[in-house]
């Protein structure tokens, strides 16, 4: 699954505007904020990009779709997570 700019744009804009309407965070740059919360979506949805590529990478002998399946990716999905300290 991978996300478009605009879509990774638009999610960086939704958390920056909750920091600040949550007042989590005194934001004084908002460019700088977004840009540095844009790099970390776009870290993060390429890192899970990663794992599912190796996750399936281990599953491809095994029929995709069937219980066995279902179980060992979610298996081997958190066993990268934990590698990844995500």
């Amino acid at each position: 699954m991978s996300l478009s700019e605009d879509r990774i744009s638009h999610m960086a804009h939704e958390v920056v505007d909750f920091i600040w309407s949550e007042d989590l965070a005194d934001v004084t740059d908002e460019s700088r904020a977004l840009a540095r919360v844009k790099q970390s979506l776009g870290a993060f949805f390429g890192a899970v990009e990663e794992i599912d590529e190796a996750v399936r990478a281990k599953l491809r002998n095994r029929a995709p779709g069937s219980r066995d399946w279902d179980v060992l990716y979610q298996k081997f999905y958190q066993e990268e997570l934990a590698k990844r300290h995500l």
